[in-house]
């Protein structure tokens, strides 16, 4: 193994290290969340916006424990819940840390209809029951920011009926993972499942794009952890006269 990819195995360690506390904590979220539906619903087989209103505490734990993400909760398939276009309960960490609701639009009728059970981050990981991670891309109907969302299945009495996760913008991501980046002595990124680039250390990787270009000695390595289809790229920076 090379000296570059020795970094840079190392280093997708220390960014798999950060995903797998953040997800930890997002399955726990996850059944507290379960737990207090089940015990605010009683006999009812649907869950009303007051039943929904219960997870705070959990999303407010969850944003308390982790600094970085900026928004945390629950996304309920249609059906779920007494709203037939599905229902979020949403809360954005708040400048004197506090919470806040956000609002999303649901009925497709309205203008900024928000159609969330096409998302990558909602679909696939009810289907499948796996976690995932979506992004980076701007989400407008909801925080209006570049960011990234990661999911993991939330269950009611053994059946999947959603998703809980968490929303980071790309700027607060980067604290984290620029250092780690700069460790490694080329241009790399954090790359997506889909090869967008999450955060780069130099101007070959621009935040959002495709990678391309890449040279034949060039390194890519998966992130550890969670299957997330998280890869560290590097590639020789070109010398310069």
């Amino acid at each position: 193994m090379t000296g570059l990819k020795q970094q840079v195995v190392a280093a997708s360690g220390l960014v798999g290290d950060w995903f797998s506390a953040v997800y930890a904590d997002l399955v726990e979220m996850a059944a507290d969340c379960e737990r207090e539906l089940n015990a605010v619903r009683g006999a009812q087989s649907r869950l009303t916006e007051k039943h929904l209103r219960a997870i705070q505490p959990s999303a407010a734990e969850f944003l308390e424990r982790h600094s970085i993400p900026e928004a945390a909760g629950i996304v309920l398939g249609p059906g779920i819940a007494n709203d037939d276009s599905g229902a979020i309960e949403w809360w954005r960490r708040g400048d004197s840390g506090n919470t806040n609701r956000i609002i999303f639009t649901l009925s497709p009728d309205v203008a900024g209809f928000y159609d969330f059970v096409t998302y990558h981050w909602f679909a696939d990981v009810v289907s499948s029951g796996k976690p995932a991670i979506q992004g980076p891309y701007l989400d407008y109907a909801g925080m209006d920011q570049y960011i990234m969302t990661s999911m993991v299945p939330l269950s009611l009495n053994g059946i999947v009926i959603g998703t809980a996760g968490c929303d980071t913008e790309i700027r607060a991501l980067e604290t984290v993972m620029m250092p780690i980046l700069r460790q490694i002595p080329a241009d790399a990124a954090l790359v997506s499942e889909f090869d967008r680039i999450v955060v780069g250390n130099s101007g070959r990787f621009v935040v959002g794009n495709r990678v391309k270009n890449l040279t034949e000695d060039s390194i890519r390595v998966d992130i550890p952890g969670h299957d997330l289809g998280l890869q560290l790229v590097a590639a020789p920076r070109a010398h310069r006269f």
